[in-house]
């Protein structure tokens, strides 16, 4: 996925807050970079998925993608934009 696509995603699936305070949350998470090995983390969620019974690469997506969501908690770094 490119970094606009995972934006996307994380800016519908973002529900803490208002709409600014979203931008903003995904913003944080974007600046951080840890989108960048999505790939690697769906990659681990695929082995560890072997021979069950599911939409694989839909589940693997969305699990990956909403961890960045779900896993950001902070410490926000100076990277983050603060607008």
């Amino acid at each position: 996925m490119t970094e606009d696509e995972v934006r996307e995603w994380l800016l519908r699936y973002a529900w803490l807050g208002e709409p600014d305070e979203r931008r903003r949350e995904v913003d944080c998470i974007m600046s951080q970079d840890n989108w960048r090995y999505l790939e690697a983390r769906k990659e681990q969620l695929r082995g560890q998925a072997s021979g069950e019974e599911t939409n694989l690469e839909e589940d693997v997506n969305g699990f990956a993608l909403s961890a960045l969501y779900e896993c950001h908690g902070g410490p926000h770094l100076t990277t983050c934009p603060r607008s």
